[in-house]
């Protein structure tokens, strides 16, 4: 990607996310309890008291404030500048007396000194950058040993892609997020692999069923979502499927 092509970019997306901040009320918005995927991925990273950790495209800060609460020493860093302002106002208000340090920057160059982080952490956000740049990135700012640990979405289920390429902004199936964004594929992938020396992926939660129920239905009868979500809790314990979830937690080694 050029340089003009990535900062055009990167101003889509600190538009899309400046005007998301603008609707948010940091004061009437406390911590609220980890998703299943999210406390995989923090019982991944192991992240415990004096961790030095990087909450990587932090948003309005609802894994921040459990980084806090866990006694980390917190840096959270995003590319919109409001968001950034949710966050830190939210830790200011519900971080329980915890504290974190906050940068606005892109995380394909955060200006972050080398080597200062045990942990780099994130959700959902690797799917919007320029994976080359960014993995590289997040190397150099792991010491060595280091480990980052995102929960993203999978490009892996080929039924889900065709629908996001044939019918997602059609029908009145809203697209959700940003123009540029993309489910990691496995050129992702295999691309992240040469910064690191190791590349896994995990599939705690299976989610398939869910996603339509989003996409379509948009969660507007309980008792199908109910229904959908015991169907891909089914097909959770059937190992050869994991691979065909829509989430993923991508785990990278230093």
């Amino acid at each position: 990607m050029s340089r003009a092509d990535l900062a055009d970019r990167l101003a889509r997306e600190r538009t899309f996310h400046e005007n998301l901040a603008a609707a948010l009320d940091p004061l009437s918005m406390p911590k609220t309890p980890l998703s299943e995927l999210d406390a995989a991925m923090v019982l991944e990273a192991d992240v415990h008291a004096g961790m030095r950790v990087l909450d990587l495209g932090c948003g309005s800060g609802d894994l921040t404030l459990h980084l806090v609460d866990a006694g980390a020493d917190v840096v959270g860093l995003d590319l919109a500048p409001a968001m950034v302002e949710v966050a830190r106002e939210r830790v200011a208000h519900f971080g329980g007396g915890g504290t974190a340090t906050f940068v606005t920057a892109p995380a394909e160059d955060s200006g972050l000194p080398d080597a200062q982080f045990d942990v780099v952490l994130g959700r959902y956000v690797l799917h919007h950058l320029d994976l080359e740049l960014a993995a590289a990135e997040i190397a150099r700012l792991l010491r060595p040993g280091g480990r980052a640990v995102f929960v993203e979405n999978s490009g892996a289920n080929p039924l889900l892609m065709l629908a996001r390429r044939r019918l997602v902004g059609h029908f009145g199936i809203p697209r959700l997020g940003t123009v540029d964004e993309h489910p990691l594929s496995r050129r992702d992938i295999e691309g992240m692999a040469v910064a690191f020396s190791g590349v896994e992926l995990r599939f705690p939660v299976f989610e398939f069923f869910m996603i339509f129920d989003r996409q379509l239905l948009r969660f507007r009868w309980p008792t199908i979502s109910r229904l959908l979500r015991a169907i891909d809790r089914a097909v959770e314990r059937v190992p050869f499927f994991a691979k065909y979830s829509f989430r993923v937690v991508v785990v990278l080694t230093r």
